[in-house]
């Protein structure tokens, strides 16, 4: 908005007439989207909004109003919009942060008599209408909708997290680690068996298997690290590093501990069955992901950049 400009429009019906300052009369405003205002260098400008926003939308009905004079030709002025307001006053009426009118002053050159008069309306300076929907309508009301979601995931999400801690306690995630060992060989070829980043990257899928993403982490990062001792060529990833990645990425999820803790706090009757859904999804997504992955590394302009330097 121009805070400066003034809007031009037209009050009819007004009654009593003469306007007495300090007594309010009652009216209608006529939107319009007429400007005036003052240029940079003291002159008077006119123009309309680019957009008009109901300047000639018939639906748009004069505004009912009330004007007290506080001034021979100045006064303050009430616009209670209706239903169908002009859209650039409804945003100033939330702004204002009013609910039943909009505050305006108001002038006029003189009174003829007549029961219409063209007038200029000013609105107070109006200035982060959106910072302000941000703050309140979206900061806060996120804020708390955060924390009683927090409150209600507390419960389930000690529950499993208990669970997995058992699972790794009791040597679950290792026996795991050891089923998934004749395969890891098969899908990293370039990593040798007895190398440290053999054991990390196990570990760190069984443990993204069973939900563990805490202890799934510094795994998965020891795992790049070792991966990163092998490369040739400092800077690019390996198709091992690339193939990990992926498959960390698209993991087959044996108990989604967060869905299920999701689907809880949200009130669903049964949230653990979205295990078997979850289960395939996430197979198929590693099956592809990996698929696609090894198909690239054949390409030659990858194979090149692995090269080694001379």
């Amino acid at each position: 908005y121009l805070n400066d400009a003034e809007y031009v429009v037209n009050v009819v019906d007004l009654q009593p007439l003469p306007l007495e300052q300090g007594k309010t009369s009652t009216a209608r405003v006529v939107y319009s989207s007429h400007l005036r205002f003052e240029g940079s260098d003291g002159s008077i400008r006119e123009r309309f909004e680019l957009s008009g926003q109901g300047y000639k939308d018939k639906q748009i009905q004069p505004q009912r109003c009330e004007i007290t004079p506080i001034a021979p030709h100045a006064g303050t002025l009430r616009i209670y919009l209706d239903n169908n307001p002009p859209p650039r006053w409804a945003d100033l009426l939330k702004a204002q942060r009013r609910s039943d009118y909009l505050l305006a002053r108001i002038q006029w050159d003189s009174l003829t008599g007549s029961s219409m008069v063209r007038a200029r309306i000013k609105f107070d300076p109006v200035r982060f209408v959106k910072m302000n929907d941000v703050t309140n309508d979206g900061i806060i009301s996120s804020a708390k909708t955060a924390v009683e979601l927090s409150i209600g995931l507390i419960g389930i999400m000690a529950l499993w997290l208990g669970v997995m801690k058992i699972a790794e306690q009791s040597g679950l995630v290792a026996k795991l680690a050891a089923l998934l060992k004749p395969l890891t060989r098969r899908i990293f070829p370039d990593v040798p068996p007895d190398h440290p980043a053999m054991g990390a990257m196990i570990m760190n899928i069984a443990a993204n298997m069973l939900g563990l993403a805490n202890a799934a982490t510094p795994l998965g990062l020891k795992a790049m690290e070792e991966l990163n001792r092998l490369n040739t060529k400092a800077g690019t990833a390996t198709d091992a590093m690339c193939t990990f990645l992926v498959i960390n990425t698209s993991n087959v999820q044996l108990i989604p501990a967060t869905v299920i803790a999701l689907r809880a706090a949200a009130g669903s009757a049964n949230p653990t069955e979205i295990i078997g859904p979850v289960l395939v999804t996430t197979f198929v997504s590693l099956v592809v992901g990996v698929t696609i992955v090894k198909l690239l590394a054949r390409l030659p302009v990858y194979r090149r950049q692995l090269e080694t330097r001379p």
